[in-house]
């Protein structure tokens, strides 16, 4: 009988210690699944890569990269929201960013913020917020904005610039949207915005994430899922190469 009881003390012992230890394991949530609107737009989502003998890329994926979804099209809750793009490694030593206003045919109107600035050589996920102030109109809610992004090759010859471009679009999200996303944190955002198909805020709140949490298992393992969830697994494990600044959620 002494046997026994010491035999259930011992297996009560270990098991607590497994349970404890199990607890104590990062736990890593299920992969942020994005789910775009069903409406797209023409777009390039890819820059030219190293089979072009004038390409000023190099290394593996050896491709200039907008992220964004297969529609081409992603929305936004904000008035000047965050453009993300992979950059690959280059000779480019300068690049450009720019944003259009289009008329109905989604044609070229008028550029409203163009912006060139050097590089250092390092790959992997760039980004630039457009900046909020008195020269740049915030974006109209329903209306279409191409963006684009060009490795500026050949300063002489802009015909050999690398670019990719993409659409913004700004939206209201209705009332019930409105009061989960008040509601919620920051990692339950990242939710409502992939289910509620807003690209722009999905990958910047996770983005900023990243810079909060750099150890995070689980928010690294929801941006992977995110890209991978759009086709873009080439550049889902890349680092973030700009330094973090305060989260606006």
């Amino acid at each position: 009988m002494c046997l026994a009881s010491r035999s259930a003390a011992v297996a009560r012992w270990a098991g607590l210690v497994l349970g404890l230890w199990l607890c104590s394991l990062p736990l890593i949530a299920m992969a942020t699944p994005f789910k775009p609107p069903r409406r797209g737009i023409p777009g390039r989502r890819e820059g030219g890569g190293t089979r072009d003998p004038q390409a000023c890329v190099q290394g593996n994926p050896a491709r200039l990269i907008a992220l964004m979804p297969q529609t081409n099209l992603g929305l936004t809750t904000h008035e000047y929201p965050r453009f993300f793009w992979y950059m690959p490694k280059t000779r480019a030593k300068f690049v450009e960013f720019a944003l259009y206003e289009t008329n109905e045919n989604q044609e070229d109107k008028v550029p409203i913020y163009t912006a060139t600035f050097g590089i250092s050589g390092q790959t992997g996920i760039a980004s630039l917020t457009l900046p909020a102030n008195s020269t740049i109109p915030p974006l109209v809610v329903g209306k279409d904005y191409r963006w684009s992004f060009a490795l500026i090759c050949n300063p002489n010859d802009r015909k050999r610039d690398i670019e990719v471009e993409g659409w913004v679009q700004r939206i209201t999200p209705d009332a019930t949207l409105a009061g989960k996303l008040a509601r919620a944190n920051a990692a339950d955002r990242v939710t409502l915005y992939a289910d509620n198909g807003l690209w722009f805020d999905t990958l910047t709140t996770l983005a900023e994430l990243r810079c909060a949490r750099p150890g995070d298992a689980t928010v690294q393992a929801n941006w992977v899922g995110l890209l991978k969830s759009v086709k873009l697994d080439a550049i889902a494990e890349q680092p973030l190469i700009q330094q973090c600044s305060p989260s606006r959620q």
